[in-house]
C-alpha cells in the first residue's frame, strides 16, 4: 500500500505538535492530587488526540481505592468491557498493549499500563479510525502514559512528605509543648528550691541564667549578665575567695564548689552556695554549667541551732561549777586562809621591839601569793561561766588541760583519787576556743571521776595524755580505772539526754561532741586494754 508523502508529513507534524503538548502538561500536574492527574490526563487524551473515548486507571499500591476516570462517548459498560479482556490476557506489563478492545461500538482500542509501582494502572484510548491506534498514537499514548506515571508517583511523594510534615509539625508541637510543660515545672522548682541554673562559656565570656538566678543575684530580666555582675554581688570579705575561684576555674578548666555571700542593693546579705561542672564546648574551649543555690534559710537555721548549742553548752557548764561548788569553794578557802594567817603574822612582826621587818616582808610575799591563786580559781570559773561567742585561735592544748586540772584537782582529792599527766612536748598548736575545749576537757574529767567513785579494790587513778596525730592534729585521752561501760550502752552515750548518772541530764557527753565536731574532730569511748575502766579520745 502506497503511502502519501504529503499526508505522512502532515500526519508527522501534528504529532510532533502533540508531543509537544503533551511535553508541557507535568509542569501542570506539579502538586495535584492523583485524582486531578487522572482527569487531567483523560482531558489531554480526548482534546489533544482526537479520540473518541479515553479511560485512565491510578491504583494506590497500599490498597486504597482506585481512580478511575472517564472521558468521551462511550456506553456504561466500557469499564467492565475493559477489565473482562484483561483479565483474559492476564497481567499487564509496560510493555504489552492490547488492540481491538471489544466493546458493543465498533470502535479500534488500545490498552497500555501506567507504570512504576502501580499495579493495574492503564490508559485505554478508543477511536472509530480505522487505522487507530498508529505507531504515532501508540508514541504520544505512551509518553502521556509515562508522564501520569511520573506525575502520579511525584504526587504520591508529595503525599508522603506532606504527611511526614504534618507529623513532624505535629510531633514537634507536642514536644515544644512538653518542653514548655518542663521548663515551667523546672522553674516552678527552682522557685521553690531557691536554686537557679547557670551557664558559663570561658572563651567567648557568655553566660546564661535562669530566671531564678536572675531573681536570687536581685537583677532585672532584661540583664545581660557578666563576670561583672557577679562580682558586684559578691561581700567584700568573700571577694578575694570568689576571684580566686573563678581564676583558677576558667584556667584549669575544673570543677568548682564554693559558698559565699552576697550584698543586695538593699544591703541585706544572702548566703549562696554554687556547684558547677566542667565539660568541653565546641569549639574545644571549655563552658561549665551549674547551679546557684540561696541557703540563707539554711545558714539562719545553722546560727539559730549554733546559738541553742551555745546556750546549752554554757548552762551545762554552769551545772558542772554547781555540782564543783564544794571543791571550789575549798579551793578559793585554802589562799584566802593563808591571806587571813599571813596577815595576822605580819601584823605581830610589826608589833615588836623592834620590828622583825624581814618576817614582814615573808609574810606579805606569802599573802600575795595566796591572792593570786585565789584569784586565779575564781578566773577559771569565770571564764567556764561567761556566756560569749566562740573566739577560735591558735591554742597549746596541754595549757589548756594544765588550767583544766587546775580546777580539777579539789573535786579528784575530795573524791579520793590522783590525776595523772602524760602530755607530749613540742605538740603543734590547734585552731579553737580555748572556753569550749575546757569544757570538753572538764566534762570527761569530771565523769572519770564519777565513774571511780565506787572503786575500792585498786588505786583511782585518772591519766591525762597527749600526742601528735599526722596532718598536725593532737589526740587527747582521757583514761580511768571505774567500773567500765556496758557495751550495749557504749554506742548510746553521746545521745541528748542519755545518762547513767542518778539525777543527771544526760547533756555533757552530747554537747562534748558537738563541740569537738565544730572543731573538725571526733570524740569517741573505747574500754581499757588489760583492765578496768574506759579511755575518751577526742581529736583536734
Amino acid at each position: 500500500m502506497t503511502t502519501d508523502p504529503d499526508a505522512e508529513i502532515r500526519r508527522l507534524r501534528i504529532g510532533l505538535r502533540d508531543l509537544v503538548a503533551l511535553s508541557t502538561i507535568p509542569a501542570v500536574w506539579a502538586g495535584r492530587e492523583p485524582a486531578a492527574i487522572a482527569a487531567g490526563l483523560a482531558d489531554v487524551l480526548v482534546g489533544t488526540l482526537h479520540l473518541d473515548l479515553a479511560f485512565v486507571r491510578l491504583c494506590d499500591p497500599r490498597g486504597g481505592a482506585a481512580v478511575e476516570v472517564m472521558r468521551g462517548n462511550a456506553g456504561n459498560g466500557f469499564p467492565e468491557s475493559l477489565q473482562r479482556q484483561i483479565a483474559g490476557v492476564g497481567q499487564l506489563s509496560r510493555r504489552e498493549i492490547i488492540r481491538d478492545l471489544a466493546s458493543a461500538e465498533p470502535w479500534r482500542s488500545v490498552v497500555i499500563p501506567i507504570g512504576v509501582d502501580a499495579e493495574g494502572g492503564l490508559v485505554a484510548a478508543a477511536c472509530k479510525r480505522t487505522d487507530f491506534p498508529t505507531e504515532v498514537d501508540q508514541l504520544l499514548l505512551s509518553v502521556a502514559a509515562n508522564h501520569a506515571a511520573t506525575a502520579f508517583q511525584s504526587a504520591r511523594v508529595q503525599q508522603k512528605l506532606r504527611q511526614a510534615r504534618n507529623e513532624l509539625e505535629r510531633k514537634v508541637a507536642e514536644r515544644t509543648a512538653e518542653l514548655r510543660r518542663a521548663a515551667g515545672y523546672l522553674a516552678e522548682a527552682q522557685r521553690v528550691s531557691h536554686t537557679g541554673s547557670f551557664g558559663w562559656n570561658v572563651s567567648s565570656g557568655d553566660i546564661y541564667w535562669s530566671e531564678e538566678t536572675f531573681r536570687i543575684f536581685q537583677y532585672p530580666l532584661t540583664t545581660r549578665p557578666t563576670l561583672t555582675h557577679v562580682l558586684e554581688r559578691v561581700h567584700a570579705d568573700d571577694a578575694c575567695k570568689v576571684k580566686q575561684t573563678i581564676e583558677r576555674a576558667s584556667r584549669e578548666g575544673e570543677d568548682f564548689d564554693i559558698e559565699h555571700r552576697l550584698v543586695m542593693p538593699d544591703g541585706s546579705v544572702t548566703y549562696v552556695h554554687v556547684v558547677a561542672h566542667a565539660a568541653d564546648d565546641e569549639s574545644g574551649g571549655t563552658e561549665f554549667v551549674g547551679v546557684v543555690m540561696d541557703v540563707s534559710a539554711a545558714k539562719g537555721a545553722e546560727e539559730r541551732i549554733r546559738q541553742a548549742q551555745a546556750e546549752l553548752a554554757h548552762v551545762s557548764r554552769v551545772t558542772t561549777l554547781g555540782e564543783m561548788a564544794v571543791s571550789i569553794a575549798h579551793e578559793v578557802d585554802q589562799p584566802l586562809s593563808g591571806v587571813v594567817i599571813n596577815a595576822n603574822a605580819c601584823l605581830r612582826f610589826l608589833a615588836g621591839e623592834p620590828p622583825n621587818l624581814e618576817e614582814v616582808r615573808d609574810g606579805l610575799q606569802a599573802i600575795a601569793r595566796d591572792g593570786r591563786r585565789a584569784g586565779d580559781v575564781i578566773a577559771r570559773i569565770r571564764a567556764l561561766a561567761r556566756r560569749a561567742p566562740a573566739d577560735k585561735e591558735r591554742l597549746d592544748i596541754n595549757e589548756v588541760i594544765g588550767e583544766v586540772i587546775a580546777l580539777a584537782e579539789g573535786e579528784a582529792r575530795r573524791t579520793r583519787a590522783s590525776l595523772r599527766t602524760e602530755l607530749a612536748g613540742n605538740l603543734p598548736r590547734v585552731l579553737g576556743d580555748r572556753v569550749q575545749l575546757q569544757q570538753v576537757v572538764l566534762n570527761l574529767l569530771l565523769n572519770g571521776l564519777e565513774a571511780m567513785h565506787a572503786v575500792v579494790r585498786w588505786p583511782r587513778e585518772l591519766v591525762i595524755s597527749t600526742q601528735r596525730e599526722t596532718n598536725d592534729r593532737v589526740r587527747v585521752a582521757v583514761q580511768d580505772a571505774g567500773s567500765g561501760i556496758e557495751p550495749q550502752l557504749a554506742n548510746r552515750m553521746f545521745d541528748a539526754f542519755f545518762t547513767t548518772k542518778p539525777g543527771g541530764i544526760g547533756m555533757g557527753l552530747s554537747i562534748s561532741r558537738s563541740i569537738v565536731e565544730q572543731h573538725g574532730g571526733r570524740l569517741w569511748v573505747v574500754p581499757n586494754d588489760g583492765g578496768p575502766g574506759t579511755t575518751f579520745h577526742f581529736i583536734v
